[in-house]
């Protein structure tokens, strides 16, 4: 393991634990990859809610914008997460949809609503889940049909305030239907994108218990359970 891997991986464990835990499941070939996708996706994340003036999210979120283009020159600065992007088939329009997703959080200036997060929460969601199939090299178009959908209910979920029963209830009925479009294709199917798509059973998982959480280890063994079995 290379030490941008292993900072990267560190990192991502105090930032989501729960894309480090089910990045641990991707191919060793590929892990590398997946890990780069997820720490970028829980970088930006966490910015709207470090900052109490969105100018400065707006500035984190330009590094990024910064970083996106040196790359597309194969510049990838002295940031460990530069180098990892570089070695990735990276969609840079995909990208920047990832990034736009996350300044249109940013801009909010209403509290969170399914009306407000719904619109941006399909293009983040599904460029999410586009870049996390690129990395694994699926291209299976059935695959790709279903990943906004599943992006779509992923982030509609990750934004719901405690209090928004609605929004919540949204974000469950995309997942489930999603999980269960999934399920429905054969074994071989699913195998080569089932990395990328643990995130979304377990988000399944955690919306039909919303809004009370697991413990750690129940969320361990329903991914290991997911893994086993290759379903959702």
């Amino acid at each position: 393991m290379s030490l941008n891997e292993t900072t990267l991986r560190n990192e991502l464990r105090g930032f989501d634990g729960d894309l480090y835990l089910t990045h641990l499941f991707a191919p060793a070939a590929s892990r590398p990859k997946l890990l780069a996708i997820y720490y970028a996706y829980a970088d930006m994340a966490r910015i709207p809610h470090m900052v109490s003036d969105p100018m400065i999210g707006a500035i984190r979120l330009q590094w990024w914008r910064d970083l996106v283009a040196g790359l597309a020159e194969q510049n990838a600065g002295d940031s460990p997460i530069g180098a990892a992007l570089l070695d990735c088939p990276v969609n840079f329009d995909i990208m920047l949809q990832l990034i736009d997703g996350r300044q249109s959080e940013l801009d909010l200036d209403e509290e969170r609503s399914l009306m407000a997060c719904s619109p941006f929460c399909e293009g983040l969601g599904g460029a999410f889940m586009n870049l996390s199939l690129d990395m694994l090299a699926v291209e299976d178009p059935e695959i790709r049909q279903i990943a906004p959908q599943a992006g779509h209910g992923f982030e509609l979920l990750r934004l719901t305030p405690i209090g928004h029963p609605r929004m919540a209830m949204a974000a469950h009925a995309f997942l489930d239907t999603a999980c269960k479009r999934f399920n429905s294709l054969p074994r071989r199917q699913r195998k080569a994108a089932l990395p990328a798509f643990l995130p979304i059973g377990l988000a399944r998982y955690q919306a039909a218990h919303w809004p009370k959480q697991k413990s750690l280890l129940a969320y361990q063994w329903h991914i290991l359970k997911m893994a086993t079995l290759g379903r959702l």
